[in-house]
């Protein structure tokens, strides 16, 4: 599992790098070209900042935030003992998306969008992945609480209201 882990990362940021570099090979900045007119276009632009080009000041900041949550990542789940599949896919997604996009701050100083549907800000294949990682988080937090084997923990810990007794 560990071994598909690492493989899994690497072929997120493999993938991710191919891209943003096939966009900048074949686009200008800002230069978009349509691939579903009106839905989905690649648009090449450049991000400094965090999602949606928020606080592009900070961009350093994010770099070492990045490689923390990788780490953090890699130590929790390199400890593991047999993760389960879906724990695999959401910790290779998260540090696969990370470290695409700690390669691009590294190496140019920002980070490469061209994923555009015109509604949503321009994101790239890291942020897919990344986001993918959390939803999956996400859903897997809240259906482990919902198993059979949880709640009586939970009945435990909630307090039943006062009333007349059972007959």
């Amino acid at each position: 599992m560990k071994l598909r882990f690492l493989l899994a990362s690497l072929f997120i940021v493999l993938l991710d790098q191919a891209t943003k570099w096939y966009m900048q090979w074949t686009l200008a900045p800002g230069q978009s070209m349509p691939v579903v007119r009106g839905v989905l276009h690649f648009t090449l632009s450049f991000n400094s900042g965090i999602a949606f080009g928020l606080f592009p000041q900070w961009g350093h900041l994010f770099l070492w935030m990045s490689l923390t949550v990788v780490a953090l990542v890699l130590v929790f789940y390199l400890r593991m003992g047999s993760p389960s599949s879906l724990t695999t896919a959401i910790a290779s997604l998260l540090v696969g998306g990370a470290l695409g996009n700690v390669v691009d701050r590294l190496r140019l100083g920002h980070v490469v969008d061209f994923i555009d549907f015109r509604v949503f800000p321009v994101f790239n294949v890291a942020d897919t992945a990344v986001t993918c990682a959390t939803i999956l988080f996400i859903a897997r937090t809240w259906l482990v609480v919902r198993e059979p084997e949880h709640q009586p923990i939970l009945k435990k810990n909630r307090r039943e209201p006062a009333g007349p007794p059972a007959e």
